[in-house]
């Protein structure tokens, strides 16, 4: 049983090893930039397909109202996109009031050299492996149906391509 808290020690420890999380991190700054410079290259390519429609829409109307019409619809229809779109951006660009929230509540108490403190304190508040074993022998043994149901139902789901598509031949 000694073993068990071992391995919950290593298990903590791989948790919260600051090199996966440096990992993690350069992996999704890498996914940012890449969609930024997607985003930046879409942006450029939208604004000529922008101008031909504001073109198009210029000739519709000058065939019908005349070239100053044509001129005042077009520059309306234009200045409406703009106010919608930055409309959009500052709708985006404000935190909601729970991440406002969790930003604040990292930078009072987050610190880098306190993860080891937090995981040490949670290993020291479980209860012994032997009271864990003996909690999940009674439990199993209670509910005995309820967890060979859970089995067949995980064995369903996990055995269909619902999950894990399987490649097809």
């Amino acid at each position: 049983m000694a073993n068990i808290s071992r391995l919950l020690r290593i298990g903590a420890l791989l948790a919260f090893n600051p090199v996966v999380i440096v990992e993690d991190a350069a992996a999704a700054a890498k996914r940012v930039a890449i969609l930024s410079i997607c985003a930046l290259v879409a942006g450029l390519i939208l604004l000529p397909a922008a101008g031909c429609g504001a073109a198009a829409l210029w000739i519709f109307i000058q065939e019908r109202l005349g070239p100053v019409w044509a001129a005042v619809i077009t520059a309306a229809a234009l200045v409406l996109l703009a106010l919608i779109i930055l409309g959009i951006g500052i709708a985006q660009s404000k935190a909601p009031r729970d991440r406002q929230e969790k930003k604040q509540m990292r930078k009072a108490g987050n610190a880098a050299a306190a993860w080891p403190a937090a995981a040490a304190s949670v290993l020291a508040s479980l209860p012994p492996p032997q009271e864990v074993g003996a909690a999940g022998k009674s439990f199993f043994r209670k509910h005995k149906g309820t967890a060979m149901l859970a089995a067949v139902v995980a064995g369903l789901i996990f055995g269909q391509d619902l999950v894990r598509p399987r490649r097809r031949r």
